[in-house]
């Protein structure tokens, strides 16, 4: 059994190494609000469990065992989301506080329960990928919506966003998974998006796009301006 803050641990480098790449003690030390040295200790024990790799000065990876496991408590916390949405009333931007509070106590038999109970979903309410039951995530060819250039129709794939003002917003645009929307315009030095979706204009924050994971479907639409 592992304790809830080696949990957290690797929850935190999963999310931070989902694009590939090995995470920094820094970014998990601002990802986890602790400081380097703290962060650091924890690295070494938990890489001396076999579960992290890492070397002095080079980056933090999950091994195949850590890999595992953080999939499997991403999966748990994904369907407590979904269940908290589907079935318990919640909003998606309400459920992060309770999920992050029972994914350490919801035992894996309530888990599989709960996957059978919702007939098993496959993405949560913000349109992550629940992982298997063998803790692995299907890869998806996902960009920011920040990086899609004018012209370009996409389909938004997930939120990334874990603030709740900022996620309650995004919903309120109806910026929400599954929804096709096309970038008109897009202000140079990283000013706001103009996207339409579903035949409204709204501008969107540069900051606020780049946490919109979309699906690109084509590059070029008749209604973007000349």
């Amino acid at each position: 059994m592992l304790s809830e803050s080696s949990e957290m641990y690797l929850q935190a480098v999963f999310r931070l190494s989902e694009k590939g790449n090995d995470v920094t003690i820094g970014q998990i030390a601002e990802a986890m609000g602790h400081s380097l040295s703290t962060v650091s200790e924890k690295v070494r024990k938990l890489t001396d469990q076999g579960l992290l790799l890492h070397e002095w000065r080079e980056g933090v990876a999950l091994s195949k065992e850590g890999k595992r496991r953080a999939g499997l408590l991403l999966r748990k916390r994904r369907l407590i989301e979904t269940f908290l949405v589907n079935m318990a009333g919640y909003s998606p931007y309400e459920v992060h506080r309770d999920a992050c509070r029972l994914e350490h106590v919801v035992s894996d038999r309530l888990t599989e329960a709960l996957d059978k109970l919702l007939e098993y979903p496959t993405h949560d309410p913000h349109g992550h990928p629940i992982p298997t039951t063998e803790g692995t995530l299907k890869n998806t060819d996902t960009v920011p919506l920040s990086t899609a250039g004018p012209g370009t129709t996409t389909t938004i794939s997930s939120i990334t966003a874990t603030d709740i003002e900022m996620l309650k917003y995004i919903d309120m645009l109806g910026l929400k998974p599954e929804t096709k929307c096309i970038i008109l315009e897009k202000a140079p030095f990283d000013g706001p998006l103009t996207i339409d979706i579903e035949g409204r204009n709204i501008a969107v924050a540069h900051n606020l796009a780049s946490m919109i994971e979309v699906v690109i479907r084509d590059k070029k639409h008749s209604k973007v301006p000349s």
